[in-house]
């Protein structure tokens, strides 16, 4: 069954997994919808760069996972037969939302 891989420099993480495909930006697979901390505002801001306005989080939590569900929705729109049945990898922690999850249900629907 198809994984995601959390990339880190820590880690040889390529050596283990050398067939993964890298997601993360800059990759053409990477979530357009990016997080940051607005020192300013006091606020985790997600934000496409395709978009006019950003919307303004408490957490960073909630910020992560607003920039998957965008994701998620966007994503129908991606060919993603040539990632199934391939681990993918990105620099998310893996226990937080990440749009590499997405990918991997898209990608292997008709595969399970």
């Amino acid at each position: 069954m198809p994984k995601r891989i959390q990339m880190t420099r820590k880690h040889p993480w390529r050596a283990d997994n050398p067939d993964a495909v890298i997601v993360a930006r800059p990759s053409k697979w990477g979530n357009p919808w990016r997080v940051w901390r607005d020192p300013k505002l006091g606020r985790w801001i997600c934000k496409a760069d395709h978009e006019a306005s950003a919307e303004r989080l408490l957490s960073k939590g909630d910020a992560v996972a607003t920039a998957v569900r965008r994701f998620k929705a966007w994503a129908w729109r991606l060919d993603v037969a040539e990632l199934a049945g391939k681990d993918l990898a990105c620099w998310c922690p893996l226990d937080q939302p990440c749009h590499a999850d997405v990918l991997l249900e898209l990608a292997n629907r008709e595969t399970q």
